[in-house]
């Protein structure tokens, strides 16, 4: 990836959403950041709720720690002085709220919007629509998409596997804890257009992400099914078979189910297979565990290489924040940047998730 340390000055940010992973990731990276200066905060509610964090701070509290205003709209912020010092915005609202506030700042500001891009596929198309047309950063906060590792297995993809003609995706959590607890609204339940909620939207993204940028990939139908959680209905295992232009087909296997033991021991287990006409390419292993994998590359000529390291999300809460937010504010300082999880991959990875919730449907 470029160097996300060469701008000449700090790109001026606004937040728009401060909830949990705003209060724990983006604003504390942001006010570590060297290169970063926080403008602004949109919080709707003034004491923000998480059953995920019971000690969220109030807007209040908030507006003093980080000595910046709090609004509690978007528009409110777009007719305020503070917009027009802000390069970019961080859209870390609920799901159902990444579409109106994408819009609103899609042509005015540098985007960085939090996973899943949207829960509806019409809301995709038009995000993308706007986001081509628009002279402005669009990035998904796939933090996968943006490590060192990553652009190595795309370049392999592109240089030694050939005409990619199929795809495994496996990835498994130990998250019943979390979709399976009625408390969890936010994660278990549809809001505005969403047709469900769950693993599919709330996880899957990333993997799915990783894949359509590592490939390439253009998904054209997908067949697939869900198992629902007996006690929230949250989808907890999601399986489908997409057929993609070129006649390449990836078979993707996503489930919540994997045994909790604690944080540490319990990350994500990761592994893809991207098949082609010159060889095979495997990377795979625990999250946050880079000595539980790595990569492999296995070619119909003889090699055989072997790189060891397992590098996936990045969603560490201490440091200046991850491989994505750097890229993203190295670009809003107009340093160019590899876009490595731009609109339309986000309009792909929602394309897959949103239509498993019903049985064949087409792209």
């Amino acid at each position: 990836m470029p160097d996300p340390f060469s701008a000449t000055r700090c790109a001026h940010i606004a937040v728009v959403g401060a909830g949990w992973w705003s209060q724990g990731w983006h604003l504390p990276h942001l006010s570590r950041n060297y290169h970063a200066q926080i403008t602004a905060i949109v919080e709707p509610c003034e004491a923000p709720r998480s059953t995920l964090n019971p000690d969220l701070k109030t807007t209040e509290e908030l507006q003093k720690l980080y000595a910046v205003p709090v609004f509690k709209t978007f528009d409110e912020f777009l007719a305020s002085p503070e917009a027009e010092q802000t390069d970019g915005v961080i859209i870390a609202t609920t799901h159902s709220a990444h579409y109106e506030v994408g819009m609103k700042a899609i042509g005015r500001f540098h985007v960085l919007m939090e996973k899943p891009m949207t829960t509806d596929l019409a809301e995709a198309d038009w995000l993308a629509q706007a986001a081509s047309k628009s002279d402005h950063i669009f990035m998904l906060n796939n933090t996968a998409n943006f490590r060192d590792s990553t652009e190595k297995v795309h370049n392999m993809v592109k240089s030694k596997i050939g005409q990619v003609r199929s795809v495994n995706c496996y990835m498994a959590a130990a998250l019943l804890w979390l979709f399976e607890d009625p408390e969890n609204v936010g994660w278990i339940k549809p809001t505005g257009s969403m047709q469900g909620n769950g693993f599919g939207l709330g996880q899957m993204s990333h993997a799915l992400a990783w894949l359509y940028f590592v490939t390439d990939l253009e998904p054209e139908k997908v067949c697939c099914s869900m198992l629902h959680s007996e006690k929230t209905g949250a989808d907890i295992t999601d399986i489908a078979i997409v057929h993609c232009a070129g006649n390449a087909i990836m078979s993707i296997h996503g489930t919540a189910s994997m045994p909790f033991k604690s944080y540490f021991e319990s990350t994500k287990h990761i592994h893809m297979k991207i098949f082609g006409s010159g060889g095979v390419l495997s990377y795979g292993g625990e999250d946050q565990h880079p000595e539980s994998g790595g990569l492999r590359l296995e070619l119909f000529d003889g090699t055989d290489q072997h790189l060891p390291g397992f590098y996936f999300e990045n969603y560490q809460a201490e440091g200046d924040g991850p491989e994505s937010l750097q890229v993203f504010l190295s670009g809003c300082t107009g340093t160019k940047i590899l876009n490595a999880a731009d609109a339309m991959i986000g309009r792909k990875a929602t394309s897959m998730s949103f239509l498993c919730l019903t049985v064949t449907s087409v792209l």
